[in-house]
C-alpha cells in the first residue's frame, strides 16, 4: 500500500511541475496532490461501509474488505472525472492550469491503477461500476492494495 501511495505522490509531483511549466503556475502541484495523492482517500469509504465505522489497519491495508464485502465503490475513481477536468481546462481559459492539473493528475493514477491492479478495462470507468451495482466479482477487480 506504501509503495502504490508513494507512486502516487510522484506522478502527481511531475504532472504538477509538467503543468506548472507549461501554465507558469506551480500552484498546480498543490492542486495535483488534491486528485492524484489523495485519490485514494475514497477507499476509506469502502472499508468503512464494509466494516461499520470500526478501524484496523491491517485489514484495510490488505484490501481484503473488497473480496469481503463484494462491493467496490471507490467513488473518486472515475475515468469520468478526468474527462470532464480536462474539457473544463479547455473551456474555462483563465483557470486551465487548475483543471488540467486536477483532470491529468486523475488521469494518470488512474492509468497507474489499471495497469497495477489489473482489472477489465471498463472497471475504473464511475459509470460502469453503477451499472453493475459496484459488484466486486462482475468485473473481477484484483486490488493489490
Amino acid at each position: 500500500m506504501l509503495k502504490e501511495e508513494f507512486t502516487h505522490f510522484t506522478l502527481s509531483i511531475l504532472v504538477g511541475l509538467v503543468i506548472g511549466y507549461f501554465f507558469h503556475n506551480y500552484w498546480s502541484v498543490v492542486a495535483v496532490l488534491i486528485t492524484g495523492f489523495l485519490i485514494d482517500s475514497d477507499h476509506l469509504i469502502d472499508y468503512f461501509v464494509f466494516s461499520k465505522g470500526r478501524f484496523n489497519y491491517s485489514q484495510f491495508k490488505s484490501g481484503s474488505y473488497f473480496d469481503d464485502s463484494g462491493k467496490v465503490y471507490v467513488f473518486f475513481h472515475g475515468f469520468e472525472f478526468a474527462i470532464i477536468l480536462i474539457i473544463l481546462g479547455i473551456v474555462v481559459s483563465n483557470l486551465s492550469w487548475l483543471f488540467f492539473s486536477l483532470g491529468f493528475s486523475n488521469l494518470i493514477q488512474l492509468l497507474f491503477d489499471t495497469v497495477a491492479n489489473k482489472p477489465i478495462w471498463p472497471t475504473y470507468f464511475i459509470t460502469f461500476r453503477i451499472a453493475k451495482n459496484f459488484d466486486h466479482k462482475s468485473f473481477d477487480f484484483k486490488c493489490q492494495k
